[in-house]
Order: structure tokens, then sequence, then C-alpha cells
């Protein structure tokens, strides 16, 4: 417990040193910086946050996402789906290249490298490297290394390349004040949140703390049975956790093997972020969507974090939910088999 709370104290230093800069998204993104630099100095120690503490904060991000769905967003959903299928190529040349990329540039075995390479859903992805008998800890380094990055350039190239303002300091623009919340409409978001959540792992769906929320909640905002979203308050608490979360995955590996990991997660997401632009631009063309909601929704890092992201910076959250919500089926659908013949594949090939 005492590793936890000076995690969260690290974290919040990154929050005031962002904040007294003025850089972007300091409750996410102060903590992430701060935690990795802080995990890897002599005679400080981290502790790596557990499901128990994360899964919280996912449901949180889930119920947030569901209340920006409304009755005239379902009614637009037929415009998305030719985008969202876009996914399914996306998720294809993204293995191809991460896996080229890994194991020929990076030394990782192939069967590692088919899971390092993976766009998103780090949690899944360590669970089906275990059972597929890939070094974890190599598929762990690589989903965080790029994730890290992402978390941290995604805002200044949306601030850089498409002038959008980013909020330095409280999280969501449209977002109410928790002393503004009433109580009935605070009940039904957290019946939302833990019907959601139980609802979800009783299936086995994957992202339960994540998806659950979001499903039931979505129906609860699109028939008008809650008025208010959640409270800015509560998303600062929520980048805070997931901020100290990501920064904390680098416990422990030492500044040699923790700045190598950085330097190919970077190469990673370069790659990731060309494929996600040339997809981007056949979507911009087909549903007419601004280019920040179309970079969130194809940017390759995971559920909590995207969704949060364009809770942040104000894009067409369904939109983007919908892509990564359709991007997880489709990995957790199929990459088991295409696992086995990708495996025969790249035998032969690479």
């Amino acid at each position: 417990m005492q590793k936890v709370i000076i995690t969260f104290a690290i974290g919040l230093v990154g929050v005031f040193i962002f904040k007294y800069f003025s850089l972007p998204l300091p409750w996410m993104m102060g903590p992430v910086l701060s935690v990795a630099i802080a995990s890897n100095l002599p005679n400080i120690t981290t502790q790596k946050l557990t499901s128990n503490i994360a899964n919280p904060a996912r449901v949180v991000i889930g119920v947030t996402v569901g209340s920006a769905f409304s009755a005239s967003i379902i009614n637009d959903l037929d415009n998305y789906m030719f985008s969202i299928l876009l996914i399914i190529p996306f998720i294809l040349l993204s293995t191809i290249f991460g896996v080229l990329y890994y194991h020929k540039l990076g030394g990782i075995d192939k069967n590692s490298a088919f899971f390092a390479s993976q766009p998103g859903g780090f949690v899944e992805m360590v669970i089906l490297a275990q059972s597929s008998g890939a070094d974890v800890r190599k598929v762990i380094l690589a989903q965080s290394s790029r994730l890290m990055i992402i978390v941290l350039a995604l805002p200044f190239l949306i601030h850089t390349f498409l002038n959008i303002e980013l909020p330095k300091s409280n999280a969501g623009n449209a977002l109410p004040s928790i002393i503004n919340i009433q109580i009935n409409d605070a009940l039904l978001m957290l019946l939302c949140g833990l019907t959601g959540w139980w609802i979800a792992s009783k299936i086995k769906l994957g992202a339960a703390s994540l998806l659950g929320p979001m499903a039931v909640s979505m129906v609860f905002y699109v028939f008008d049975f809650i008025h208010q979203r959640p409270p800015f308050e509560l998303l600062n608490l929520v980048q805070l956790i997931l901020g100290a979360s990501i920064g904390s995955s680098f416990s422990g590996i030492g500044f040699k093997e923790f700045s190598k990991t950085l330097l190919f997660g970077a190469g990673h997401f370069i790659i990731l972020l060309l494929l996600s632009l040339i997809f981007g631009v056949f979507s911009v063309w087909i549903t007419g969507e601004n280019w920040l909601s179309v970079l969130l929704a194809f940017s390759p890092g995971g559920q909590s974090d995207m969704n949060l992201i364009a809770i942040l910076v104000g894009a067409n959250v369904p939109f983007v939910a919908l892509h990564h919500t359709f991007r997880l089926f489709i990995v957790m659908a199929i990459l088991p088999v295409m696992h086995r013949n990708f495996d025969k594949f790249i035998k032969k090939k690479i």
C-alpha cells in the first residue's frame, strides 16, 4: 500500500509540473512521464498498479463514453460503417509491418513479435501471449512503450498539426462539476457502471470494465434516463490513475533498457501513425468526419486511453469509441486463428 501511495504522489508531482509550465492534459501526461522516470531512479520504488486499481477507472471512462451517445447519433451509425470496416485491413497491415519491425530490427522472436505488434488491447495481448508461449516480458515492454509514446505524442500532434487548443486544467470541455451533479443522476451513473461491468464479466467480454459500462450507460443516455454527464473532477482522478499505471509499467527495468524500449516504441509508433494517416484519408473521404476524431479512431492505443483523450479534446466520442470497440472484437475473435496461420506464413517469408 505504501508503494501505491508513493506512485500516486509522484504522479501528482507530474501533474503540478505540467500545470506550472501550462502543458496540455496535465492530469494524464504528467503522471505518465513522472512515474516512468521515477520508476528507474535509484532509491525510489514505485508500484505496478493492478487491475483492482485500474478497472474502476475504466468503469468511469465507460460511463463517460456512453454519456456521449444520443438518439441522433444512433441514427448516424450507418454513416460510420464503411470507416469501421477499414479497421480489418488496418489490423492486418499493422501486424505484418509490426512483426517485420520487431523481429528484424528488434531481435524479438517471431512469436513474441506477433503480439508485440498488435495495435492496442494491452491486457488482452498479454493474456494471449502467455497462452501462446511468447516472451511475455518483451510483449509487455513493447506494448507499454508504444502506449506511453502515443499518450505523450498525440496531444502535441493534435495541437501542432490540427491547431486545436488542448485543455490545460479541467478534464473535458462539456463536463459538469461534481457540486452540480443531481443525486438521482449520480446513482444511475453508478448503477450503469457496476451493472455493465458485472454483466460483461459474466459473459467474459474483453475489456469488461470498459465496454460493459459503456453499453449500459449508452442505453440510459439514448433514452434520456440520465441528464448529466460524469463530473470533470472524477475524470481528473481517472487520468491520474491511468497515467500512473502506464508509467509504472516500466518499474525496475533500468535506464538502459528503458531507453532502448522507448526508442523501439517510437519507431513502431511512426509506422502505425503512417498507417493511421493512410486509412484516415479514406475515412475522412467516406464519412466527412473531422480529422481529430478520425486520427483518434485509428490511433493504435488502448481502448481506455484513446477514449479518454477523445473525451478530453472534444472529439466525436461515439465515432472514436465504436472504431476501438470493433477493433477489440476483431482482435479477440480472429487473433488466435490469425496467429496460427500467420505463424506458418512468417516461417516461410520472414
